[in-house]
């Protein structure tokens, strides 16, 4: 479980006028503002490659707002409680109570997971956003490199990413679920993967039911909405 804490990230830069040699003012400079991401709240369902994922994102933007803006402290907890997706909303919606967040996302895969519709629906209900993925948060990535239409098992991403990897000579040719680096090694394709994602999502208009929507995901939201802030 990924809690991710992006606080808010907003100063600007202002310049006092100065006499020239002529003794006129110099033409007083607008207040810059720069604005970054709100306070978002990320739970993940997974405890490797999602948090990994999202810390990639986090790290970049961190490091892109240091170098323009005042950054306030970010903060990041990682804790894995093998918990279904019901209980990831709960989770997340207790932890909601406990601070203020300008978004609050839950991030979990269908997997073998009786209760997805139902969470996506209790997440919802309590205006949270779910960057939800049937089969599993592998289609995600693989949608970087390729379209994707039928049903495949959770297992059988990984030959493909694997064969992605090499094919690009990626992260030594392997795609590794623990890699902390997934999001740097991967954001070269960033745009295709949202455009493929979003092409996807729309094929099922017809479908109400994200368990029956196979293959399918609703990442790009999530990632589309932080990406933005490090193009």
């Amino acid at each position: 479980m990924l809690f991710l804490y992006l606080e808010d990230m907003i100063c600007g830069a202002m310049k006092m006028a100065k006499l020239n040699r002529a003794g006129r003012k110099h033409p007083r400079k607008e207040n810059i503002k720069t604005p970054g991401p709100g306070n978002y709240l990320i739970v993940t369902e997974g405890i490797e490659t999602e948090p990994n994922y999202f810390n990639g994102i986090k790290q970049r933007i961190e490091s892109l707002f240091k170098s323009k803006i005042i950054v306030d402290k970010v903060s990041l907890k990682v804790e894995g409680r093998g918990r279904s997706t019901t209980s990831l909303v709960n989770e997340a919606l207790k932890l909601r109570s406990l601070s203020t967040y300008s978004e609050v996302w839950v991030v979990f895969d269908r997997d073998e997971n009786p209760d997805f519709d139902e969470a996506i629906q209790l997440a919802k209900k309590n205006d949270l956003k779910v960057a939800w993925s049937n089969e599993c948060f592998e289609l995600w990535l693989s949608l970087h490199f390729q379209n994707l239409n039928s049903a495949i098992s959770a297992k059988e991403y990984y030959p493909k990413l694997n064969a992605h990897f090499k094919s690009r000579n990626i992260n030594n040719g392997i795609y590794n679920k623990n890699a902390k680096n997934i999001f740097d090694v991967t954001f070269d394709f960033v745009n295709d993967a949202i455009k493929r994602s979003n092409t996807l999502f729309d094929s099922y208009k017809n479908c109400s039911l994200p368990t029956k929507m196979n293959p399918c995901t609703k990442v790009q939201d999530l990632v589309e909405d932080l990406v933005k802030y490090i193009k």
